[in-house]
C-alpha cells in the first residue's frame, strides 16, 4: 500500500466518524491532507469537503504550503463568497520575511 492510499484510507475513515458522529464539532482542521495522494483522489476529496461544508455544515480549516493545491482548493470553494477566507502565513526572519 503507497503511502497515498494510506493517507486516503485514513482520511475516509475519519470523515466518516466525524460525519456520523452527533457530537463532533462542526470544526475541521485538516493539514495538508492530499499532499501524497494522487491528483484524481486529491479532486474527489476535495469535492467531498465542499459538500461537508455546505451539506452538513461544518466549517473547514485547510492548511497546505503546496500553492497548486491551494489555488485548486480556492477555486472549488470561491462560491461561497464571503464565507470563504483565505489567510496567508509567512515566516519572517531578522532580514526580513521568507519568500519560498
Amino acid at each position: 500500500m503507497s503511502i497515498g492510499q494510506r493517507a486516503a484510507f485514513a482520511l475516509s475513515v475519519f470523515l466518516a466518524m466525524n460525519r456520523s458522529a452527533t457530537s463532533a464539532p462542526p470544526v475541521i482542521l485538516i493539514d495538508d491532507p492530499i499532499a501524497h495522494i494522487d491528483d484524481l483522489n486529491a479532486l474527489s476529496f476535495l469535492d467531498y469537503l465542499r459538500d461537508l461544508a455546505v451539506n452538513s455544515n461544518r466549517q473547514i480549516f485547510f492548511a497546505t504550503a503546496d500553492t497548486r493545491i491551494a489555488s485548486l482548493f480556492a477555486r472549488k470553494f470561491g462560491f461561497l463568497g464571503e464565507s470563504f477566507r483565505t489567510i496567508q502565513l509567512v515566516r519572517e526572519s531578522a532580514a526580513g520575511p521568507v519568500v519560498n
